[in-house]
């Protein structure tokens, strides 16, 4: 079993056993300009590794347009046996084409239509995205819009959308780090707005955690960027730590997302956990920041040894330490990866975030990697 393996194991053991889960964010596609490949097969095979039921599925960037490209996730639809929800991905730039694509596309069957400011580089205040949620609205899908790095501000633009599409619901990928500090405070007065975990950052996702309700929080993983296991220990772990009940675990994992491709918002969910549930123990936070460093080397393909060597010493403490059960842990997992150099080509990076979790999140599981030495 390998480490990340071991850590979701871990983590997820905190989820109803009858659980289902539906990955709310995933891709198909060979032609973004970033270089990311993800296959249909592959994409089935870590849901497998992950015992995932099944997820959204979604064309990656396409720089030639988009009708064939939704093609063939219809396609690859189709081919998973229902176990892959196909949403339509559009260019607002080339206006009444991409209306007519949206629409051919819901003619088909589509669940959800997808946009991507930084990827289309387009504003979300222009008259097509309004076109737009007027058809994903009376077709009763979700528009999910890309709200993570590289985009300016789109908080005010999606609240007017909401404000003049009653029935359109909206989900901000990736815990909507662009505009989750101006977006909390009015996220109660607005039930069709809803935010998705795929990010890899432990702290992103408590802060989200601890804003937004369960029933307006959708698990992802944006895999092939991200991966099932990973954003699974992390979305775990955080939902643990919150105190989360039996029916807001459902509801992240698979119930939110589930009732939206029904055309229906999810029963609304009085969750939000209260301050204790922020980490404020100095050597948590110290280690937390020691590995966000060697995490942010890692994804650049930088030589991470230095930052891992100080998040390890971090973890030295006597036998008798209350932390000293998540700390033995998180020594062996460093352990472990120091032994693989340390680059973003050799598999480091989504382990490495898994164990950073740990730091935020020290009351729930973790793998039982080795036994702590005794001082």
């Amino acid at each position: 079993m390998d480490l990340l393996h071991e850590w979701y194991v871990a983590s997820t053991s905190v989820l109803p056993d009858d659980l289902e889960i539906w990955d709310a964010h995933t891709h198909t596609g060979s032609n973004d300009p970033d270089g990311m490949i993800g296959e249909s097969v592959h994409l089935l095979r870590r849901l497998d590794q992950a015992g995932h039921a099944g997820c959204v599925l979604i064309a990656s960037q396409e720089p030639d347009g988009y009708p064939h490209a939704n093609d063939r996730i219809l396609g690859e639809a189709h081919e998973a046996s229902g176990r892959f929800l196909p949403f339509l991905r559009v260019d607002p730039n080339l206006g009444p084409a991409a209306i007519a694509e949206a629409e051919r596309c819901l003619g088909f069957g589509f669940l959800g239509v997808k946009l991507h400011p930084r990827g289309e580089d387009f504003s979300m205040a222009d008259a097509t995205v309004s076109e737009l949620a007027n058809v994903a609205a009376d077709a009763e899908v979700p528009i999910l819009i890309h709200a993570g790095r590289g985009i300016p501000s789109l908080g005010p633009d999606v609240v007017r959308l909401l404000d003049t599409h009653a029935d359109l619901n909206i989900i901000l990928a990736h815990a909507a780090i662009s505009d989750l500090s101006w977006l909390a405070p009015v996220v109660d007065s607005y039930p069709g707005l809803f935010f998705d975990t795929a990010w890899w950052s432990t702290a992103a996702l408590v802060r989200l955690f601890s804003a937004v309700p369960a029933s307006q929080i959708l698990y992802a993983s944006d895999t092939p960027y991200g991966r099932p296991l990973m954003s699974g220990t992390l979305t775990s772990r955080v939902a643990g730590s919150a105190g989360y009940d039996e029916d807001a675990m459902r509801a992240v994992f698979g119930g939110n997302l589930l009732s939206l491709m029904a055309g229906a918002r999810p029963e609304p969910l009085q969750s939000i956990p209260d301050e204790s549930f922020v980490p404020t123990d100095p050597l948590l936070i110290g280690l937390y920041a020691d590995l966000h460093g060697a995490i942010g080397e890692v994804l650049q393909g930088c030589d991470a040894s230095q930052a891992m060597s100080l998040a390890r010493l971090a973890c030295d403490v006597r036998a008798n330490h209350p932390l000293a059960q998540v700390l033995a842990a998180m020594a062996a997992s460093i352990d472990r990866l120091a032994t693989v150099r340390s680059s973003r080509d050799q598999g480091i990076g989504r382990p490495l975030i898994a164990v950073a979790s740990a730091a935020l999140t020290p009351t729930q599981p973790v793998p039982d990697i080795t036994e702590w030495p005794s001082s």
